[in-house]
């Protein structure tokens, strides 16, 4: 039993809280940590397409953990953001871009830094579902083999892919601030075709649109944008996927 599915075990479905470290301040994001914490968030993940500082990293880890106890997951954009002192590290390859960089080639130049920080790996398959008119900031900056809004067949070879390969958990991802979140029937037939702990995330901004993921067989829902313009919703969300 990996760690996402003893956790699921403990506590039944999760919600993560994305905290990105180029949005605010340390500080400011070890107070946005402490709030989604006290709403019953499961774990803080710390990272976005865009963090461009190592430093950054480290101190918003430092700040939130000092104010919470759930765990610090880092979600890391590239190797050279990579600290010590977080709990955990999504350990991604991004299976739909057409750039080996973002597939292989950073985690193969991570790997050896990751083992050096000593950092407790989750390895993860992550796949971004395009499911705006306008591309979010990951499919512009990552080369995507799009797989769209209703592409559902093409979702769940990569799913099904994810776990062959003996990754722990797939995310499924809508990007950052998308137009509308992953669709319930795509959620629900990656589901039935895949056993390990599926993560959505993107998009997801209200209470009734996290329960209806949940209920399509979703294990763990990631909010990242409320956090950062509305973050009561959280407590929303979190208080609805308790419903299912």
């Amino acid at each position: 039993m990996n760690i996402i599915e003893e956790w699921l075990s403990e506590h039944g479905k999760l919600h993560f809280s994305l905290i990105d470290p180029d949005k605010q301040p340390p500080a400011e994001a070890g107070k946005k940590a402490e709030k989604c914490a006290k709403y019953g968030t499961n774990a803080i993940m710390v990272g976005g397409t865009t963090v461009s500082s190592r430093e950054m990293v480290y101190e918003t880890v430092a700040e939130i953990k000092k104010r919470v106890e759930v765990p610090v997951i880092l979600f890391p954009n590239s190797k050279e953001f990579l600290v010590d002192n977080a709990d955990y590290l999504f350990f991604m390859s991004l299976l739909n871009s057409s750039d080996p960089s973002y597939r292989f080639y950073e985690q193969l130049e991570g790997a050896v830094v990751v083992k050096k920080l000593g950092i407790k790996r989750i390895p993860t398959g992550y796949i971004v579902i395009s499911t705006s008119p306008i591309p979010t900031t990951v499919e512009k900056k990552t080369n995507l083999d799009k797989i769209g809004a209703d592409d559902i067949e093409k979702a769940v070879k990569y799913a099904l892919y994810t776990e062959y390969t003996g990754m722990h958990c797939l995310y499924m991802d809508a990007g950052s601030n998308p137009y509308q979140p992953i669709k319930d029937e795509m959620v629900r037939a990656v589901r039935e075709n895949i056993s390990i702990p599926l993560i959505i995330g993107g998009g997801i901004r209200d209470g009734i649109t996290a329960r209806k993921k949940i209920e399509a067989g979703a294990d763990v829902i990631v909010t990242g944008t409320a956090v950062e313009e509305n973050i009561e919703v959280v407590g929303e969300i979190i208080k609805e996927m308790k419903k299912v």
